[in-house]
């Protein structure tokens, strides 16, 4: 018997309390609305996305197993509620959560022998509400981290990934040019922003092929830069941490942005005490901020309120032979094994939003 992978991956990209317990997706980071700096929350909009995939009837198959990105908890996005009413319910308990690097969320589920009568649906709700992002009061107190001083958590955000090849030279080179005449750290970020912005025409057609990455898209003719928003992303990403500047891809339905983190130059305390009932020391020594590269200007906040799928961008490539090797982004993936002389079920993919 053959395996056989079937990706669903979009080019853009893209009952109970019983079950909201077992997708349990606590904060990745500090609540920020307990903090004095960074980004503020704005307006919000409560939405429900629907993931999983449908079989259909008189499919006939050895066994099976797919996954698919789901949302995590930030900042700007709070899990209300999960709904696995649309499956078996034998089925609720078996699914896994993977989290990958802190920055995604996949569910996975793996069956033997699956043969339905009917329509077979292993779907999951997630209620969420969303919200915008509007800029810091003050940029100014913000300041790029000091080398070997960067938070554990973030300093993988500083390293080359797929398609984010920031440790080439010609990189350094242009962040250098760029952020010369710029005084303060957050002009130098905002400085790198408007260059991308300014130097690449966004190509309505790209999105419908991969990401190609930020070399491949400097390597253009000069004068000549064309992209869409994956590769407009990557090229802003790799900037910044080719000047040391922690930043990472942010996946949403149908688009992708980027955020950048800085730090405060004084510890964001309330007077002399911790917030709350937080120790001492449990202060974020900084923040995320978004930006929308290819688009209206948005630069440290951003009024998307779209489901964010990933953070970050260097995930497991399910479709690669080499199980080290890496992808920008979280791809659904459906394994399966047919039985001898049947063909492999078409299925079909769930991943999308419900206006509540």
């Amino acid at each position: 018997m053959t395996k056989q992978i079937i990706s669903a991956f979009l080019s853009l990209l893209f009952l109970t309390a019983t079950a909201f317990a077992q997708f349990d997706f606590g904060r990745n980071e500090p609540d920020g609305s307990r903090y004095i700096g960074g980004p503020r929350l704005g307006e919000s909009k409560t939405q429900i996305w629907q993931a999983g995939i449908i079989i259909p009837p008189g499919t006939a198959i050895d066994s099976m197993q797919f996954g698919v990105p789901v949302p995590l908890n930030w900042y700007e996005q709070r899990l209300i509620s999960v709904n696995e009413s649309r499956m078996p319910a034998n089925l609720a308990s078996r699914i896994q959560k993977i989290t990958h690097d802190a920055g995604a969320m996949e569910m996975r589920l793996q069956l033997a022998r699956v043969s339905p009568a009917q329509p077979m649906e292993i779907v999951v709700e997630f209620e969420l509400q969303n919200y915008a992002l509007l800029p810091p009061d003050n940029p100014s107190q913000y300041s790029i981290p000091r080398p070997g001083q960067v938070p554990p958590a973030v300093r993988q955000y500083l390293l080359a990934t797929p398609s984010i090849e920031s440790t080439h030279p010609i990189f350094r080179t242009m962040y250098q040019e760029i952020t010369r005449d710029r005084n303060t750290d957050w002009d130098k970020v905002e400085a790198l922003y408007s260059f991308v912005q300014n130097n690449v025409q966004y190509n309505d057609v790209a999105w419908k092929n991969d990401v190609q990455g930020a070399l491949a898209l400097v390597r253009q003719p000069k004068g000549e830069w064309t992209a869409d928003c994956k590769d407009m992303t990557c090229l802003f990403v790799a900037l910044c941490r080719a000047g040391g500047i922690p930043a990472r891809v942010v996946r949403v339905p149908g688009h992708c942005y980027a955020e950048f983190y800085l730090e405060m130059r004084q510890s964001p305390q309330l007077g002399n005490r911790p917030p709350g009932n937080l120790p001492r020391g449990a202060f974020p020594p900084g923040f995320w901020f978004p930006c929308q590269v290819a688009g209206d200007y948005a630069f440290g906040g951003i009024p998307e309120q779209r489901v964010i799928l990933q953070k970050g961008d260097s995930f497991p490539d399910f479709e690669a032979d080499n199980p080290r090797a890496r992808t920008i982004w979280l791809r659904e993936y459906f394994i399966v094994t047919p039985v001898p002389g049947m063909p492999p079920p078409r299925v079909r993919w769930v991943r999308e939003v419900v206006e509540k």
